[in-house]
C-alpha cells in the first residue's frame, strides 16, 4: 500500500468515526439494572423544541410522541379535559384565530375556534407515526431485517451478558470475537457463513466495506447509520454506555456485525428491494365533510364547504396531538397554580422536630401525614443531602457511588463497626460468608452444563414447597427468612467514618445543605434527614424505585453521613462563624423511609443520647402513624388492593405486596409526576397533592446571590426531568421507550432485560410501571416547575445556564413563578416573563346547536 493510499485510508476511517459520534446523538443512555436510573430517550434531541424533537423521534423510531388522539377523547369525556382548555390552547398557538369572524355553516352559526375544536373532538384520526429512515434490509421483501436483529441480539446478549459459558474471544474486544465465531454459526446458511469469512479485520473497514456493498452514498452516511442505530435502539444505547467505560465494545463494533450481516444476506438481491407506501393524510376539505357528516348537514353547499376546509387548513392532522397534548398539561398545570395561588397564610405553630425527605413525589405523601401530627416542620432536599460518596458497608464488596449521576464522589466512606459491637460485627461478617459461598454455588451449579440436573435431583424435595409457600404466603416466608437470617448475620451496632473529609468540606456539606432548604434558624430539639429506598423481591427494576439522587440507590448512607458530619461540634463551631447557629439541645437523626411499605426507620439508634430518647419515641410513633395513612392512600390504586383498607390493614397489605416474589405491582414509583416546586413548605402545606409533585424546600431571602437557587434548578430539577421524561415516554411509546410487560421478561445480567427469549434491550420502565391493564395510571405531562423567587434571579440563573435556556426556551418544561405570595403567577416564554392567566385567557365561544 503506497503512502497516499494508506492516507487516504486513513482519512476515510476518521471521517466514519466522526460519521459515527454524530449519528449516535439520538440515541439515548442506558445504565445497567443496578444503578437503573431515570433518563429522557430523546435527550439527543433536547436542542429541538419539544414538538420538533417528538416528530424527529417519529421519523427515526416509528412511535407517537404523545397519546393516540382516542385516548385523549376519552379524557376528555372523563372531564380531564374540558372545551375551555382546548380553546385556550388553540388560541395560544394561533392568535389569529381570536380575529376571525363567526362563520356561518348551513343552520349553524360557530367561532374558528369552535370549528377547530370539532374536529378535534370528531376528526378523522390523523396517520400512524412510521420510520422514515430505514436499513435495505427493512425495505426488502424478505425477513432479513429480522436475521439481522436477531443476530444483533444474540450476540449483544453473548458478549454483554453474565453467561455461565462466556463468550470465546472476550479478552479480544466484541468484534475480534464475533468475527472469529460468526463464520462458525451452525444455524445459519453455508453461503452467508462463507461471506463472513471475508470481512475485514478492523471494525472501521468492515463498516466502509459494507457501506459500499449496500451502495450507501458518502452524503446519506449518518442517515443511514443512524437507521441502524434506532433499529434495536435498546442494545445501541448501552454499547454507546460502554464505550466510555473500556467494556470492550463501542457502536463502530456493533455497526460493523450489523452491516455485514445485511451486506452479505442482501449480495446479489438489490432487484428485491421495494418501498413501503405511505397512506394518504386526509385533506382538509374530506376532514370539512367528515365534520359536516357527523354535524347532519346534508347536501352541504361547496362554499361552506371551501369555508370550513381553510380554517381546519390552519390545523394539520399530525400536529392534533400535539394540541390535545397542551391542553391535557393545561388543565393540570391551571388547577395547581389556583390550588397554590389561593392557600391562606399559614400560621407557624412551635416545632419540635424538622423533617427533611428527598423531593421524590413519594415523600410528599408521609410529609402531609406527619405534619398532621403537629410540632413538625418538613422539607425537601435532593435525598443524597449534598454528600457525594463512594460507600463501603460493613460486609466489604465492591463500593457503591451514593450521589447523582451529574457528580463524581470524591470521598470514599466506610461502615465501621462500633467499639462495643465487635464480636456481633465479626459473626455478621462470618455469617455473611457463609450465606454468600452458599448463593455462588447454587448459582454455579444452576449455571453449569449438568448441574441443574443434579441440582433438581437434590434440592427439588425442599425447593418445590418453598417455592409454593413463598407464592400462597410470602408475608409468612418473609418473615422465616428475616429470622434465619438474623441468627446467621445478627445486626451489628456500626458507625461511619467521616473524619477522612476535610474539616472544610464538611462544613460547606453542611452549609449547603440548610442554606439550600433554608433552615438557618429556629432549630427543634431533632432535625430528621430522612432518605428512602424501596424493598421488593423478585425485581430487575429494583433500582427504579431506590433514590435517583443516590445513583438508583438507597441513601440510608448519604443521611447516616451528613447527620454524623451535622452533629460534629467542630462543624458546628464554623457554621456560627457563618451565621447558622446550631443550639446544643439540637441532635440531627438519619432515618430511612421504604416507600414500599411506608415503614420509617431511624437510624443509628444507639449513637441517640439519652437525653433525647423520649424525642425519638415520639418521632418513630408519630412516622408509624403517618406511614400507615399513607399505606391507606395509597391502596386505593393499588391493583389488588381494598380501596376502603383501615390504615393498619393497608400497612399489613403494602408489607405482604413488597415481598411477594409474584407481584407486578409493588408500588408505583413515581407514577404521576407532573409538577416540580421550589418553594417554603408555607405555600404548599396542608395541601393534598396527590404524590404527584416534587417538593424542593427554598427560601429566596436567605439566597440573595441566587447560589442556592441556581444549584437546585440545574441539579435536582434536570433529574426531575430525565424522571418526568422517562414516565412520560414509557407510557406513550411503551413498544419502543418502555420495557413491554414484566410477565415475559428475561434478565440478561445486569444489562437489563428483554422481551421473551430474544430481541431489543428494553429501555424505559414496565407496562406495569405505568399502567393497569389498559387504563394509565401514570398521565404523561412535561414537567411543570413552580418557583417563589425574585424574577430577575430567576432570569440571571437561567442565562448562566445553557442547559436551562435549552430546557425552558424549547418547552420541554414549563416555568411558572412568582416573586412571593402576594404576587400572581408568571409564566417564563422567550421573551420575558407574561401573565399566567394572560398567556391562558381566551375569548370562548360556545354554539348551543352545536353537537357536543
Amino acid at each position: 500500500m503506497t503512502d497516499s493510499t494508506s492516507t487516504e485510508l486513513d482519512s476515510r476511517r476518521a471521517r466514519l468515526r466522526s460519521d459515527v459520534r454524530i449519528a449516535a446523538r439520538v440515541l439515548p443512555t442506558h445504565y445497567p439494572l443496578d444503578t437503573f436510573i431515570a433518563v429522557n430517550p430523546l435527550a439527543g434531541l433536547q436542542a429541538m423544541p419539544f414538538e420538533q424533537a417528538v416528530r424527529r423521534a417519529g421519523d427515526l423510531y416509528g412511535t407517537p410522541g404523545t397519546l393516540r388522539e382516542a385516548v385523549f377523547r376519552e379524557l376528555y369525556q372523563q372531564g380531564r379535559i374540558t372545551d375551555a382548555d382546548l380553546d385556550r390552547t388553540l388560541l395560544r398557538r394561533y392568535p389569529i384565530l381570536a380575529d376571525e369572524p363567526d362563520l356561518q355553516l348551513g343552520n349553524h352559526r360557530l367561532s374558528a375556534t369552535a370549528l377547530l375544536r370539532a374536529d378535534l373532538l370528531h376528526g378523522i384520526p390523523g396517520p400512524e407515526p412510521r420510520r422514515l429512515y430505514r436499513t435495505r434490509a427493512e425495505d426488502h421483501v424478505s425477513e432479513t431485517a429480522r436475521v439481522v436483529d436477531a443476530q444483533t441480539s444474540k450476540w449483544m446478549a453473548a458478549f454483554l451478558g453474565e453467561a455461565g459459558w462466556p463468550m470465546p474471544g472476550r479478552e479480544q474486544g466484541f468484534y475480534s470475537a464475533w468475527r472469529a465465531l460468526a463464520p462458525t454459526d451452525r444455524t445459519l446458511p453455508r453461503t452467508l457463513r462463507a461471506r463472513l469469512r471475508d470481512i475485514a479485520e478492523r471494525p472501521d473497514d468492515g463498516v466502509l466495506e459494507a457501506l459500499e456493498n449496500l451502495g450507501i452514498p458518502d452524503q446519506n452516511r449518518i442517515t443511514y447509520l443512524q437507521a441502524h442505530l434506532t433499529r434495536l435502539p435498546g442494545w445501541a444505547a448501552h454499547v454507546n454506555w460502554c464505550a466510555d467505560r473500556d467494556g470492550g465494545i463501542d457502536l463502530l463494533q456493533y455497526l460493523a456485525m450489523r452491516l455485514s450481516y445485511e451486506a452479505a444476506l442482501l449480495e446479489n438481491q438489490n432487484d428485491q428491494i421495494a418501498e413501503p407506501v405511505a397512506s394518504a393524510p386526509s385533506t382538509a376539505r374530506d376532514r370539512a365533510a367528515h365534520l359536516f357528516t357527523v354535524w347532519g348537514l346534508a347536501g352541504a353547499i361547496e362554499s361552506d364547504l371551501a369555508t370550513a376546509a381553510r380554517i381546519l387548513a390552519a390545523l394539520p392532522a399530525p400536529a392534533r396531538p400535539l394540541i390535545w397534548q397542551n391542553a391535557f398539561e393545561a388543565h393540570y398545570q391551571d388547577g395547581l397554580l389556583a390550588d397554590l395561588g389561593s392557600r391562606p397564610p399559614y400560621s407557624p405553630e412551635p416545632v419540635h422536630t424538622h423533617l427533611v425527605t428527598c423531593i421524590d413525589t413519594r415523600s410528599e405523601g408521609l410529609r402531609r401525614h406527619l405534619e398532621s401530627c403537629g410540632g413538625y416542620q418538613t422539607l425537601g432536599f435532593a435525598g443524597f443531602f449534598a454528600v457525594a460518596i463512594r460507600y463501603t458497608d460493613l460486609l466489604g464488596g465492591a463500593p457503591a457511588d451514593l450521589c447523582p449521576v451529574l457528580i463524581r464522589p470524591h470521598h470514599h466512606i466506610s461502615e465501621e463497626p462500633a467499639p462495643e459491637a465487635l464480636r456481633v460485627a465479626g459473626r455478621r461478617l462470618s455469617g455473611a460468608i457463609t450465606l454468600g459461598g452458599a448463593e455462588s454455588a447454587y448459582h454455579a451449579a444452576k449455571e453449569s452444563p449438568a448441574g441443574p440436573f443434579t441440582l433438581a435431583e437434590a434440592a427439588g424435595w425442599i425447593a418445590a414447597p418453598l417455592s409454593a409457600a413463598k407464592t400462597l404466603a410470602p408475608a409468612a416466608v418473609a418473615s422465616v427468612r428475616r429470622k434465619l437470617r438474623d441468627v446467621i448475620t445478627p445486626e451489628a451496632q456500626t458507625m461511619l467514618t467521616v473524619e477522612s473529609i476535610p474539616l472544610y468540606e464538611r462544613v460547606l456539606f453542611a452549609q449547603v445543605t440548610l442554606k439550600t432548604i433554608g433552615l438557618t434558624t429556629g432549630f427543634g430539639r431533632l432535625v430528621v434527614l430522612c432518605a428512602h429506598h424501596s424493598g421488593t423481591e423478585n425485581n430487575p427494576y429494583q433500582a427504579s424505585l431506590d433514590c435517583g439522587a443516590c445513583g438508583g440507590q438507597g441513601g440510608g448512607p448519604n443521611a447516616r453521613t451528613a447527620s454524623r458530619i451535622l452533629n460534629q461540634a467542630e462543624v458546628r463551631d464554623e457554621l456560627r462563624e457563618a451565621g447558622i447557629d446550631i443550639p446544643d439541645h439540637t441532635h440531627v437523626v438519619a432515618a430511612l423511609h421504604d416507600t414500599a411499605t411506608d415503614r420509617v426507620t431511624v437510624l443509628d439508634d444507639h449513637l441517640i443520647p439519652p437525653s433525647h430518647r423520649t424525642d425519638i419515641d415520639r418521632l418513630e410513633a408519630d412516622l408509624a402513624r403517618a406511614g400507615r395513612a399513607l399505606a391507606a392512600e395509597r391502596c386505593a390504586v393499588l391493583p389488588g388492593a381494598r380501596r376502603r383498607f383501615s390504615p393498619r390493614a393497608a400497612a399489613r397489605h403494602v408489607g405482604r405486596r413488597a415481598v411477594d416474589w409474584a407481584q407486578v405491582y409493588p408500588e408505583w414509583g413515581l407514577a404521576g409526576n407532573a409538577a416540580f416546586i421550589v418553594a417554603p413548605r408555607d405555600i404548599t402545606r396542608g395541601l393534598d397533592l396527590r404524590r404527584r409533585t416534587f417538593l424542593h424546600s427554598y427560601d429566596a431571602d436567605a439566597d440573595t446571590d441566587a447560589t442556592a437557587l441556581e444549584t437546585i434548578l440545574t441539579a435536582p430539577m434536570v433529574v426531575a426531568q430525565w424522571i418526568n421524561c422517562q414516565y412520560y415516554f414509557s407510557a406513550v411509546a411503551p413498544d419502543v421507550f418502555g420495557a413491554g410487560s414484566k410477565t415475559v421478561h428475561n434478565v440478561v445480567g445486569n444489562v437489563g432485560v428483554i422481551a421473551g427469549h430474544s430481541g431489543d434491550l428494553r429501555l424505559g420502565l414496565p407496562w406495569q410501571s405505568v399502567s393497569y391493564g389498559d387504563r394509565l395510571l401514570h398521565e404523561p405531562l412535561r414537567l411543570l416547575a413552580v418557583i417563589q423567587a425574585p424574577l430577575a434571579r430567576i432570569d440571571t440563573v437561567v442565562e448562566r445556564n445553557p442547559i436551562l435556556q435549552q430546557l425552558f426556551g424549547n418547552d420541554w418544561i414549563v416555568v411558572a413563578a412568582r416573586e412571593d405570595a402576594t404576587h400572581s403567577w408568571q409564566r417564563w416564554t422567550r421573551a420575558g416573563w407574561r401573565s399566567w392567566a394572560e398567556t391562558h385567557r381566551a375569548q370562548q365561544v360556545y354554539d348551543e346547536e352545536m353537537i357536543p
